[in-house]
């Protein structure tokens, strides 16, 4: 009987070594399916088995993965435990879901519930809103994990700062955004050059102190604004924005009127991005009154209008007659545009016999376009005609003959009943010419400032309705020059009329960016049918993110619900972000379906902008999928999340925005809390 019992034990020794030997052919198999079906064979076998699924854990293919977080989820044993803590880091979703839903199979092990909550700060996006729903049918906070990446990443950034090479001016400005007093600390020190010559550890360590959020830095950065390095103060004025002190205005003003190089402009962006207070907005008011570079008292102006802020324009005519004239006209341009005495003073600007400056005249005739006196557009449609008049010629002086007709061929406004054809290059004297033949002459372009003054004036001919204009701007519109064009185009979309319209909706197809942006630009005035002619531009296959862009802000300014689908299909590719922002503009209630689809694409562009989207609309729709985006690994979009579950009073996010109130990033720490205090339950008293 022994023998017996002992030869049945050694054939089925040798029938279970044959099984795993053949599984191990099979798992070496180039097929995934023949590999899917040894893991899933191999589930049922003891040690065996899981020889064979440890191997498996590692196969490039997702599938063979899948099916054996499925298999050691079914399987009891620390081994499996251990396992299943392994895959929680994998790359694809959907095995860090399994894994996690099978270490949530064992509540009553410690080891278990460890594993999710160290895995959750270097899980994926999917992968961390599958551990944290784990974590929930575990009953164990989100906010452990949560408070475990926060030591972690604090733990990395210090000492990364405290080391060497390039990697401590990042570490700089990721403790910044811990907002921790301690990084305050830590970095108030080092933005001293005179204290650390590293200067982009310097430029770093500012950025970081105005992500940070402390007041108290304030000073640090404005003596950085005033030293005199462009870069650093350049960094600091971004970092004064950025922290949101109003009392920084008078600084950052006077670095936008009297800085060098890119700081005026930085400064300006800063003074914007300042809260409404009143001193801001003197402030601005100020730099629009004495900045020197035009786009600055521009940017000042406009923002000074919109904030209401009371400018006294009347200090700008007096620069009229000054260096710095074309800033002055820039802001007032923006403010007010020229009226009564002024007017005969900025016409006086554009006679180049009295100043060669291209640049003045320019802002001159932006000036005038925009003023509402009939001497101003009269003014502005004589300057546009001799200018056309005067390209014109520099264009066809040199060829004999005619060849054909250029676009003004015909137009009396300019003086000429027909003018030879446009020719781009030609060649110089002898050269192609027959023997006896006279040689052509060379060819001399227009000068550059004639062309860019020239698509000023067509611009302000449209906004000013100079009479007699529109046949001159619709042949214009198909200039050889891109700045002519868009200036054309820019003009006819002012004028409006069915022949406007028909010219603007070719020039979306135009090959230059500039001509397609001023028509994008335009077409919102047209109302629905503008709307038609840009969807159909942003719904065309290969559509450049140069050219979709402008088209889906478009889009939002003409406020057509029609335009959803078009916007809805570019929510997922390079423009995402300016589809949402239309879409939240529009304000139909269809376009909650398609945002919320695009929040399942969490590493997909425009993610903040779409969350915000969903925010304005106001409906509560996606409300589920935004608790999800709390989880999400990019701080910018949790703390976006926070912000629109907080418009929508959504209670059922009320643990997770818990767990946010010890996330590492300072700016998502102030969302979670200012969610939680606009939940229906802190309302009723029952959260603290």
């Amino acid at each position: 009987m022994v023998p017996v019992r002992a030869a049945l034990l050694l054939v089925s020794s040798v029938l279970v070594a044959a099984a795993a030997c053949n599984r191990g052919r099979e798992l070496a198999s180039s097929d995934p399916e023949q590999r899917v079906a040894a893991v899933r064979a191999a589930a049922g076998q003891g040690a065996s088995g899981t020889a064979v699924l440890l191997v498996a854990q590692q196969d490039p293919d997702p599938l063979v993965r899948r099916a054996t977080a499925e298999a050691f989820a079914s399987r009891e044993g620390s081994p499996s435990v251990e396992a299943l803590s392994g895959l929680l880091g994998d790359p694809d979703p959907e095995v860090v879901g399994l894994a996690a839903r099978g270490l949530a199979a064992r509540p009553t092990l410690p080891q278990a519930r460890d594993a999710l909550v160290a895995a959750y700060g270097r899980a994926t996006p999917a992968g961390r809103a599958a551990i944290a729903d784990a974590l929930q049918s575990v009953g164990t906070s989100l906010r452990e994990a949560v408070e475990l990446e926060a030591r972690a990443l604090w733990e990395r950034n210090v000492a990364a700062l405290a080391g060497h090479g390039p990697a401590r001016a990042g570490a700089a400005e990721e403790l910044g955004a811990s907002a921790r007093t301690e990084a305050v600390e830590r970095l108030s020190s080092l933005v001293d050059p005179a204290h650390d010559p590293d200067r982009e550890l310097v430029a770093a360590a500012a950025r970081g102190l105005g992500e940070a959020g402390d007041w108290s830095a304030r000073r640090h950065l404005e003596d950085l604004l005033e030293q005199g390095d462009m870069e650093l103060a350049e960094a600091a004025a971004d970092a004064l924005g950025r922290l949101g002190d109003p009392g920084a205005a008078d600084a950052l003003a006077t670095a936008a009127v009297q800085g060098a190089g890119r700081v005026p402009g930085a400064a300006v962006e800063a003074l914007v991005a300042l809260p409404q207070a009143p001193e801001v907005g003197a402030s601005l008011c100020e730099v629009a009154l004495r900045a020197l570079d035009p786009a600055v008292a521009a940017r000042a102006a406009r923002a000074a209008r919109e904030r209401e802020a009371e400018c006294p324009v009347k200090l700008l005519v007096p620069r009229l007659a000054r260096p710095g004239a074309a800033a002055a006209l820039a802001a007032m341009a923006e403010l007010h545009p020229p009226d009564g005495d002024v007017v005969p003073r900025v016409i006086a600007l554009l006679d180049p016999g009295k100043d060669p400056d291209a640049d003045l005249r320019v802002a001159a005739l932006q000036a005038l376009g925009r003023s509402r006196s009939p001497q101003a557009a009269a003014a502005v449609r004589d300057r546009t005609q001799a200018l056309a008049a005067r390209v014109t010629a520099a264009r066809t002086r040199w060829v004999p003959g005619q060849l054909g007709s250029s676009p003004l061929a015909g137009i009396d406004a300019v003086g000429e009943s027909r003018v030879s054809a446009v020719v781009a290059r030609a060649p110089g004297p002898g050269v192609g010419a027959e023997a006896g033949e006279p040689a052509l002459p060379p060819y001399f372009p227009p000068p550059a400032g004639d062309l860019v003054e020239l698509g000023a004036a067509l611009a302000a001919a449209g906004r000013a309705h100079a009479g007699g204009t529109e046949a001159l701007l619709a042949a214009l519109a198909a200039d050889p020059d891109a700045g002519v064009r868009a200036g054309a185009v820019e003009g006819l979309g002012a004028l409006g009329g069915d022949r406007a319209l028909a010219l603007l909706g070719a020039a979306l197809s135009d090959p230059a960016d500039p001509v397609r942006a001023a028509a994008a630009a335009a077409l919102p005035r047209f109302g629905p049918r503008g709307a038609t002619l840009l969807a159909k531009a942003l719904a065309a296959p290969g559509l450049a993110p140069d050219s979709c862009v402008p088209l889906a802000r478009a889009l939002g300014e003409a406020g057509s619900a029609e335009a959803v689908p078009a916007l809805a299909q570019r929510l997922s590719g390079p423009c995402g972000g300016a589809a949402a922002q239309a879409l939240a503009r529009i304000g139909a209630p269809a376009s909650a379906g398609p945002l919320t689809a695009a929040l399942d694409q969490p590493e997909g562009p425009g993610m903040v902008e779409v969350i915000e989207a969903l925010a304005q609309l106001g409906s509560g729709a996606g409300a589920a999928a935004l608790t999800r985006a709390l989880t999400s690994d990019r701080p910018q979009v949790r703390a976006a999340a926070a912000r629109a579950l907080a418009a929508m009073r959504y209670e059922p996010a009320g643990d997770r925005l818990e767990a946010l109130r010890s996330d590492y990033y300072g700016r998502v720490r102030r969302a979670a809390v200012e969610a939680l205090a606009k939940l229906p339950s802190a309302a009723a008293g029952e959260r603290p």
